[in-house]
C-alpha cells in the first residue's frame, strides 16, 4: 500500500491527514517563536530553566489530562472531540500574542500548558480513530508510517519557516497563523463521513462483574450506566466514573502480556528521551554560539542570532530525519505482525545508541547529522510500537489504551526533564544526554528479556 494509494483511495483518512499537516506546521512554526521569546524574556543565567519549564508546560498536561481524554473519546463522538479541541486550540494560540505584548514569561507557560491540555483530547481521539478509517495491517502500517513522516516533515518545514516568518513579519504574525491552522484542521475533520468508532458514536460499554475474569470477557462490552449517589456533587460522581473506566483500561493492558511489555519499555524510553527533550535546545544554543564564534561576521544572520540559528538547525535535522526514516519504517516493518516486536526492540536499542553518540559530538553540524540518523531510526521504532498497540487492542478500549500509554511516557519524560535540567547544571549537558541514551539502550534490551520470559516469539 503506497501513500498515494492510501490517500487517493480513502477520502476520510485523507481529510484527517490534511488536518494534521496544517495544524502541525503551525505548531512547529509557533514553537520556534515561543522558544525564542522565552529565551529573550528569561535573560542571562536563567535560559536553561526557562526552556525546561516551557518543555514541562508542554508535556505535563498530557499526563494530567491523558486519562480523562481516553475515557471521553471512548464515550462520545471522536470526530466531535477533535473538532472541539481544534476550535479551543485556535483561541488559546492567540494567547501567545498577549504574552509577547506584556513580556510575561509566566503567561507563556500558562498558555502553553492550556494548549497542550486540549491537545491531549485531540491526540487520543485521532489515534483511536485511525484503525476505524483504514482496513488491514498493510493499510494500518502505511497510515502510521505516513503519520510519522508527516510529523517529521512538519517539524522541518515549520521550524525552518518559524524563524523566517518571525524575522520578516514579527512573532504576532506567527501566532495568528498558528491559530488559523487549527481552524483549517477543524474544517477538514468536519468533512469526515465514516464512523470513527466501530460501536457507533457515543456508545461505550462497561464490563459485567462476571466478565472481568478473562480477556475474552473484556471484548463483550455492554452499556450500563453508573449509579450516581445523590449525596455527592455531580463533578465528584463524574470523576469516580472516569477513574473507574481508566482503571478498567489499565486492567485490560495488564491482561495482555505484549501490551504490558510495551508499556514497561515505553516508560524507560520516556525516561531517557526526557533528557534529550530538555537538552536539545541547550545543545543548539551552545553549538550555535560556537559556530558564530568560528565564523565571526562572515555569516551575518548567525552572528546576530546564534542561539536561534543553532536551535533551528537541530529542529530541522529532527524533521529531516523523520522524513527520511518513514520509508525505512515501512520497509522494515512490512510483513507479519508477529515480527513487529523484534524490530521494535532493535530500533529502540539503536535509538539509545544514537543519543549517546549525539552527546559526544563537538560541533553543530555533526550533532545535526547524528540527530538525522537517530530520527530515521526512531521512525522505525515508533511505527512498529504504534501498529503493535493498535493490532493488539480491542476497539472498546482503544482510547484508554493510547491515552494511558501517552500518559505513562509523558509522566516519565516530565520527571526526566526536571531531573535532567538540575543535573545538567552540576554535571554538564553532555553527561546527562549520555545517561539518557544509556537508559534507552537498557529499555531496548529489556524488551527482549520480557518477550523471552513470557514466551513471546514475535
Amino acid at each position: 500500500m503506497t501513500y498515494r494509494g492510501l490517500l487517493s483511495g480513502n477520502a476520510d483518512f485523507r481529510r484527517l491527514w490534511t488536518g494534521q499537516v496544517v495544524s502541525e506546521v503551525g505548531d512547529w512554526l509557533n514553537n520556534i517563536a515561543v522558544l525564542a521569546l522565552a529565551i529573550q524574556l528569561a535573560g542571562a543565567g536563567r535560559v536553561g530553566l526557562a526552556v525546561a519549564t516551557y518543555a514541562i508546560a508542554r508535556h505535563l498536561p498530557l499526563f494530567l489530562f491523558g486519562p480523562l481524554a481516553g475515557v471521553v473519546v471512548d464515550r462520545v463522538s471522536r470526530r466531535r472531540v477533535m473538532i472541539a479541541a481544534d476550535l479551543a486550540r485556535a483561541g488559546l494560540a492567540l494567547g501567545f500574542m498577549l504574552a509577547n505584548r506584556s513580556a510575561s514569561l509566566a503567561l507563556i507557560y500558562v498558555v502553553g500548558a492550556s494548549l497542550f491540555s486540549v491537545s491531549a483530547f485531540f491526540n487520543a481521539a485521532k489515534r483511536a480513530s485511525i484503525p476505524n478509517l483504514v482496513g488491514g495491517t498493510e493499510e494500518l502500517l502505511a497510515a502510521n508510517s505516513l503519520s510519522a513522516s508527516t510529523t517529521a516533515a512538519t517539524i522541518a518545514v515549520g521550524s525552518a519557516l518559524g524563524g523566517v516568518v518571525a524575522t520578516a513579519l514579527g512573532r504576532d504574525t506567527v501566532f495568528v497563523l498558528n491559530a488559523l491552522t487549527f481552524l483549517a484542521s477543524a474544517e477538514m475533520i468536519r468533512r469526515i463521513r465514516a464512523a470513527t468508532g466501530r460501536r457507533g458514536e457515543g456508545e461505550m460499554g462497561r464490563l459485567e462483574d462476571g466478565e472481568r475474569g478473562s480477556l475474552s470477557g473484556l471484548a463483550a462490552v455492554k452499556h450500563r450506566p453508573v449509579t450516581q449517589s445523590p449525596s455527592l456533587p455531580l463533578f465528584l460522581s463524574a470523576l469516580r466514573r472516569v477513574a473507574a473506566d481508566f482503571r478498567e483500561g489499565l486492567r485490560y493492558v495488564r491482561r495482555d502480556r505484549v501490551l504490558a511489555a510495551v508499556f514497561v519499555v515505553g516508560g524507560g524510553w520516556g525516561l531517557g528521551n526526557g533528557a534529550a527533550r530538555a537538552l536539545y535546545s541547550l545543545f543548539g544554543a551552545s553549538l550555535g554560539e560556537q559556530a558564530a564564534g568560528r565564523w565571526g561576521a562572515s555569516v551575518r544572520a548567525v552572528a546576530e542570532r546564534p542561539t536561534d540559528f543553532g536551535i533551528s538547525v537541530l529542529f530541522v535535522a529532527m524533521g529531516l530525519g523523520g522524513v527520511l526514516g518513514a520509508p525505512l519504517a515501512r520497509r522494515f516493518n512490512r510483513g507479519a505482525v508477529e515480527g513487529l516486536g523484534a524490530r521494535m526492540g532493535r530500533s529502540l536499542t539503536l535509538d539509545g545508541c544514537g543519543l549517546l553518540l549525539f552527546s559526544l559530538t563537538p560541533n553543530l553540524f555533526g550533532a545535526a547529522a547524528l540527530l538525522v540518523a537517530r530520527e530515521m531510526n526512531f521512525a522505525i521504532w515508533w511505527t512498529a510500537q504504534q501498529t503493535l498497540l493498535m493490532r493488539r487492542t480491542e476497539d472498546a478500549f482503544a482510547g484508554r489504551v493510547f491515552a494511558s500509554y501517552e500518559t505513562l511516557t509523558t509522566l516519565t519524560m516530565v520527571g526526566s526533564i526536571l531531573v535532567s535540567g538540575a543535573a545538567a547544571d552540576r554535571l554538564g549537558m553532555r553527561a546527562v544526554a549520555a545517561g539518557g541514551g544509556t537508559v534507552i539502550m537498557i529499555s531496548g534490551l529489556l524488551w527482549f528479556a520480557l518477550r523471552r520470559r513470557r514466551g513471546e516469539t514475535g
